[in-house]
């Protein structure tokens, strides 16, 4: 299958789930004076971070039409931000972590919810709900996001993706952490 194909199914099922998960989050705020609780509050940061997730796999599904890296006139700063940003999909990567860690979040409240009722009754207090919120964004950007800025770079024009690693035993650690980048690398 050629880059252009999966570029252009990707953006459309990415306008499909910006246009489905806009609709959700409408509801799920609309009906927030109802439905006020912290399950709900919850689900709404998932549809936040879908949202997130599909708005910013857009701009990587243009880098692959396009077919390059545009260097910005050799602005280091700004080429760099665009290279890890943008190109190497760190910002959607990012979303879909913090969505997999906000699942865990939600499943563990509704855990001690129903097996632990009376305990949660008890214990479970609002910023319990805060903090599973925040987590799933504080744990996508240390997982994704920061490993992302140490080792990508702009080298002679080109971004090159995942691969300035300090040493080597760490650069075996990039399999584990990016396994989806290391088998999606040569469409970009």
């Amino acid at each position: 299958m050629t880059p252009e194909i999966v570029a252009t199914v990707g953006m459309i099922v990415c306008t499909f789930a910006i246009c489905a998960n806009s609709v959700v989050l409408a509801v799920l705020v609309r009906g927030c004076k109802q439905f006020g609780s912290s399950v709900h509050t919850l689900i709404v940061n998932q549809s936040v971070m879908d949202l997130f997730t599909s708005g910013f796999m857009i701009p990587v599904y243009i880098v692959i039409l396009t077919h390059r890296f545009n260097n910005n006139n050799g602005n280091q700063i700004l080429d760099g931000a665009m290279c890890v940003l943008f190109t190497t999909g760190a910002l959607s990567a990012l979303g879909l972590m913090a969505d997999n860690l906000g699942l865990m979040a939600i499943t563990l409240e509704r855990y001690f919810k129903i097996v632990h009722a009376i305990a949660h009754r008890k214990y479970y207090r609002n910023w319990m709900t805060k903090v599973g919120v925040a987590l799933p964004w504080i744990g996508g950007a240390c997982l994704v996001l920061f490993p992302a800025m140490g080792t990508t770079r702009v080298v002679n024009g080109r971004c090159v993706k995942f691969k300035v690693w300090p040493n080597e035993a760490m650069a075996s650690v990039r399999l584990h952490i990016f396994p989806t980048t290391e088998l999606c690398s040569n469409l970009i």
